[in-house]
């Protein structure tokens, strides 16, 4: 999923204070794995994966050390009788989408011919679905009613990429974002489609999230060109192009709990749940919404953790430090005595320094990501 960030001393703080198992991700379309960004958070982390292609499910398992990252080989669903389903039924699929015209699929003809064999690492590089191996449609699962069964009652963060019917399964979660105490989900939108209630167009996740208590906090986008004129790829696989229409784009939803509009569920949640809101806040590099909720529930925070120590960590974000340190409490003087000093520039030599530190701190998290993942995920 796009936004999240490979340095977070947020996550490194929280990893070092927490209980196993206090934090747990649902990935609806883990091909991949899920984004190790997520297994900075050490033992805190406890996930599930979901995916209906057999061979990768079995690589994810076969390659996972983390014992609390589990994999399901399956498709996710709705139930027929769920009141979407029957609304959608009879309706067009993916009304109005270009994906035909498009340069990706036309290239994906002509270097993957049906004839050819290509490797596991092009199938899903490519998403060529129709060379894997796939678990059965009529046996999908509604993840909800999944989650009853394992006994599983609280979900902090929700990722649905499935390529085709999200929107759907995202519906199947209605009442259970609250049921779950959902506090964030991640869910890839398309910029094209109908103006049928049931289409999964970004106007119409937007509408369900938001009668349900969430708020749009980040939204990517992705564009790809016509056959008719192709444009680069932005990366070594066939994809989103550098120029070409929107297409479509991953949007970050979560509680905006710095808001008085959400205080009555707000404060029906513990202390490990607040905490975990300000942690997706920061691993989306939105650290300013997470130092929001820090200091709103400093009280309730203060159970579980030095609220200081995450102010400061949170600042240290803002500020790109190396060290992943920094004072929130002279930040914000500068901010109130100094407020000039805040504004931009057009010096090129801050800008270059500002991206350098961006840079230097996307690669020494990467490498530090990998050493995590190869120990197992725990830090």
């Amino acid at each position: 999923m796009d936004g999240l960030v490979n340095s977070c001393p947020l996550l490194d703080y929280v990893a070092e204070i927490s209980q196993p198992g206090k934090f747990l991700l649902v990935d609806v379309g883990c091909s991949g794995g899920i984004d190790r960004q997520w297994r900075r958070m050490g033992p805190r982390l406890r996930a599930l994966g979901i995916d209906p292609d057999v061979g990768e499910i079995e690589r994810l398992r076969g390659r996972e050390k983390n014992p609390r990252i589990s994999y399901l080989n399956a498709f996710a669903g709705i139930a027929a009788e769920h009141p979407f389903a029957v609304k959608r039924r009879g309706k067009i699929d993916r009304d109005r989408d270009p994906w035909t015209r498009l340069s990706t699929p036309r290239y994906m003809e002509q270097v993957y011919p049906k004839a050819s064999k290509v490797t596991e690492k092009e199938k899903r590089s490519a998403n060529l679905w129709r060379e894997a191996q796939l678990a059965d449609p009529a046996a999908a699962v509604v993840i909800p009613e999944y989650l009853r069964s394992a006994d599983i009652g609280s979900v902090d963060f929700l990722k649905i990429d499935v390529d085709g019917k999200d929107f759907d399964i995202l519906n199947s979660f209605d009442r259970a974002l609250s049921d779950l105490q959902v506090l964030g989900v991640g869910i890839e939108v398309r910029f094209w489609g109908s103006a049928e209630e049931t289409d999964g167009t970004l106007h119409n996740v937007d509408r369900f999230l938001k009668a349900r208590g969430f708020e749009l906090f980040n939204l990517s986008t992705r564009r790809y060109s016509t056959a008719a004129l192709p444009s680069r790829f932005n990366q070594r696989a066939p994809g989103a192009t550098e120029s070409g229409r929107l297409h479509q784009g991953d949007a970050l939803y979560a509680r905006d709990l710095g808001s008085d509009l959400y205080d009555e569920w707000a404060w029906s949640l513990d202390a490990e749940k607040i905490l975990n809101l300000a942690a997706i806040f920061a691993i989306f590099d939105l650290p300013d919404c997470a130092a929001e909720v820090a200091l709103k529930f400093r009280t309730e925070l203060a159970k579980v953790c030095d609220v200081d120590q995450v102010l400061d960590r949170l600042t240290g974000q803002v500020e790109r430090k190396l060290s992943g340190r920094s004072s929130y409490v002279r930040y914000v003087e500068r901010f109130a005595q100094r407020p000039k000093t805040f504004l931009g520039t057009k010096n090129p030599f801050p800008k270059m320094r500002c991206a350098w530190k961006k840079g230097y701190l996307k690669w020494k998290g990467r490498m530090e990501l990998l050493r995590i993942e190869g120990r197992g995920g725990e830090g």
